[in-house]
């Protein structure tokens, strides 16, 4: 009930643009990953998109809040990945913001790890091509977002609320889903 109040006040304050991003919601990784719902962690990642952050950026921010990581670089390291890496179209942005989430988690730390985790990568990608049909911003926003023609037509029709959003969203939601099937714990 606090949580949901907390949240509540956390998207109130943003309406009002006293704070542009969010604090973590708890004071470790374990406590939050137990105290934060997926519902809660897709309307997180909403609220960044719904301030102005690029896909990329909102889903890597949501996460950051979700764990509670405290790192400079964030969202500053997903910039360049927006509207399909640089408005090229390529991989979904808010994909590659979570497959950067996920890779906090399960990344590796020395060049000398024998065994590349890249199932996370890979998990994700299936679950949102499973979803929605393929992985390019491109064909998911129906515009060539590096043409003049491209951009306007993005403008015109909204396509940022109509359907990035919802990409922004469903990652944030399948790496709750990837991360709580992946945890000792099970119960996030």
């Amino acid at each position: 009930m606090a949580k949901n109040h907390t949240l509540r006040c956390i998207q109130q304050r943003w309406n009002q643009g006293f704070i542009s991003t969010v604090p973590p919601i708890a004071s470790s990784k374990d406590e939050v990953e137990e105290s934060v719902t997926k519902t809660e962690l897709m309307h997180s990642a909403s609220l960044f998109a719904g301030q102005g952050y690029l896909c990329s950026e909102a889903v890597l921010l949501a996460v950051k809040a979700w764990w509670g990581v405290q790192d400079e670089l964030i969202p500053r390291i997903a910039t360049g990945f927006g509207a399909g890496v640089g408005r090229q179209g390529s991989i979904c942005g808010a994909l590659s913001g979570g497959i950067m989430a996920l890779g906090i988690q399960y990344g590796r730390d020395k060049p000398t790890t024998t065994n590349t985790p890249y199932w996370f990568a890979q998990e994700l990608i299936r679950r949102f091509s499973a979803r929605f049909g393929t992985v390019t911003c491109r064909e998911l926003t129906g515009c060539d977002l590096a043409t003049e023609a491209g951009q306007l037509k993005y403008e015109e029709e909204q396509i940022w609320t109509t359907k990035c959003h919802q990409y922004v969203e469903e990652v944030a939601g399948f790496v709750y889903d990837i991360v709580s099937e992946n945890s000792p714990s099970k119960h996030l």
